[in-house]
């Protein structure tokens, strides 16, 4: 599969919560920047931070306003997210992902927010 279709797959698997799916995309070794600037080395390391994050919302979307390969196996989307948290509380923010794809799957993932409260 193309970087661009697997990062696609990526963002489509994120907004079902689909972390068994979502962790055959990362290498073992495989690293994620989040929009907290908080580091996570390992796909089990990866998942358990994405699925606190899931976790903490009772309903959550990624809605990709563009996506382009910038340069090969490098994939930059501009996303916004909607999300309700458990407590019923309603945040949206903005922000960039860069998607690096090697030898087939996701070698690390970086996220830049914009909160845009």
């Amino acid at each position: 599969m193309p970087p661009l279709e697997i990062a696609k797959n990526y963002f489509e698997l994120s907004n079902d919560s689909n972390f068994a799916a979502i962790s055959q995309l990362f290498h073992a070794g495989s690293t994620f920047r989040s929009g907290k600037g908080e580091l996570f080395l390992g796909v089990e390391n990866i998942m358990a931070m994405q699925k606190l994050h899931h976790g903490s919302y009772a309903k959550l979307e990624w809605l990709v306003r563009s996506v382009s390969e910038v340069k090969p196996g490098i994939v930059h989307f501009v996303f916004d997210f909607k999300g309700e948290t458990q407590l019923g509380e309603q945040v949206e923010y903005s922000g960039m992902e860069d998607v690096i794809v090697f030898d087939g799957k996701i070698q690390h993932v970086q996220v830049q927010l914009k909160y845009t409260d």
